[in-house]
């Protein structure tokens, strides 16, 4: 009994240390992968100091809704009835600011048809200095002011490769009283790595995307920028990740992102799928 359970506490001190959350440094931004190949998917590419990593911004929500025909009529009721009640609560007010204080502001975003979604705007001397969308640093667009912000509300236009998309904005938040909240998250990444040249070569998945195959077998912990990692940039928060090796081996799980750290994920036989 007692062997039983000093080899179960070693297997889970095994897989305990396969997953450790280390600082790294993304300073200094270029378009390679870290493998040499190119992942089957297109997605965005960074490298830091002399490591070259794969880097996959993650996609947003806005350009999915408005550009993607197949989602945006699916959503097209559900959405007029968010931008209805926005417009209700923002027309239905005793109260309207004069100006936007300085600082990160709340907002709704919406092109009055099919896209109404919670946004964050840097303001300074009543002017909007940073659109960001889905509350993430990374999904900051580029805009062009159309109207200037009076009354809570405002007007800009939204660049995307696709074309430009027209948005007002409600800063139904502030229109009882000045209301600062939070800057948006800054990055997580992920770093998947393998400890055995039998298990090289392992394709990596995450949140169902393809991000490449691991390029060697590292004897120690690797830095999250180490060329034979895949590592990926994301939103902190809970991601889906899958792997698979050879025949039948694999692996699947949720891995928490948190930001400006880089979670070590080490894929061996130890904590491969059963």
């Amino acid at each position: 009994m007692k062997l039983k359970i000093i080899i179960i506490a070693l297997m889970f001190s095994s897989i305990a240390n396969a997953q450790n959350y280390i600082s790294i440094n993304t300073s200094g931004v270029n378009a390679v992968d870290q493998t040499n190949k190119r992942p089957a998917v297109p997605g965005a590419f960074s490298s830091w100091k002399t490591h070259i990593n794969m880097i996959a911004y993650g996609g947003s929500s806005l350009k999915k809704t408005i550009f993607n025909k197949k989602k945006r009529e699916a959503n097209l009721s559900e959405t007029q009835a968010k931008v209805n009640l926005v417009k209700t609560t923002y027309n239905d007010s005793e109260h309207y600011p004069e100006k936007i204080i300085d600082g990160w502001h709340s907002i709704i975003a919406t092109d009055s048809y099919n896209y109404c979604s919670p946004a964050k705007v840097l303001m300074k001397n009543n002017e909007i200095k940073e659109f960001v969308v889905e509350n993430w640093n990374r999904l900051s667009k580029p805009f062009t002011v159309m109207s200037a912000i009076k009354k809570g509300k405002g007007l800009i236009s939204v660049e995307f490769e696709e074309g430009t998309v027209t948005l007002e904005l409600y800063f139904t938040n502030d229109l009882e009283q000045p209301t600062i909240v939070d800057k948006p998250l800054g990055s997580g990444f992920v770093s998947f790595w393998c400890d055995s040249k039998k298990l090289n070569e392992i394709k990596i998945f995450l949140e169902e995307k393809y991000y490449g195959e691991l390029g060697e077998a590292f004897t120690s912990q690797p830095e999250c920028s180490s060329i034979g990692t895949i590592t990926v940039e994301v939103k902190p928060g809970i991601h889906r990740f899958t792997a698979e090796g050879s025949g039948t081996i694999s692996w699947e799980g949720d891995v928490e992102v948190k930001e400006n750290l880089c979670l070590s994920y080490l894929l061996n036989k130890d904590n491969k799928k059963d």
